[in-house]
């Protein structure tokens, strides 16, 4: 895959969050360029029957760490998923999905634009830090975001 690819990939995840999520996420994705970082953003808002999926797998050991729809920022179009990519001609090989350190400098530019990291081994998760909570998530926007269908 090449770099452009990667590109319209994470601007199309980047407009299916909410809009003024969106415009911090863009702002974030600018700044990590500035620091020499190469954002994939590889997912972005999820529909609430894609996060009970996910969410089932995990419940049965099938899957990686998921909650439940109403408790994951994604459903609200309000997180995303991003890896450092190392090199863009490399496919799978060129992205660096172990990269701690590429991580760590992502969620600290995070928090400038109120991008928050949740941590405990989801280190490729961002997440809107205006909202301190799920709780705290405007429920009008669980499974409604732009172009995304309720679900």
């Amino acid at each position: 895959m090449s770099q452009e690819k990667y590109d319209q990939r994470t601007e199309k995840n980047i407009n299916s969050l909410q809009p003024d999520f969106a415009e911090r996420t863009k702002q974030w994705l600018d700044e990590c360029r500035q620091q020499g970082l190469n954002p994939l953003i590889h997912y972005g808002a999820r529909s609430v029957a894609e996060q009970k999926e996910l969410h089932e797998k995990y419940l049965a050991g099938k899957g990686p760490r998921a909650v439940a729809p109403e408790r994951s920022y994604h459903c609200y179009g309000r997180a995303f998923d991003w890896v450092n990519i190392a090199d863009p001609d490399g496919g799978d090989d060129g992205l660096s999905w172990d990269d701690k350190k590429a991580y760590e400098e992502g969620t600290l530019v995070g928090i400038q634009f109120e991008i928050a990291g949740i941590g405990a081994g989801d280190d490729d998760h961002l997440q809107d830090g205006k909202f301190a909570s799920y709780a705290n998530l405007p429920q009008s926007e669980l499974g409604n975001f732009p172009g995304t269908l309720a679900a």
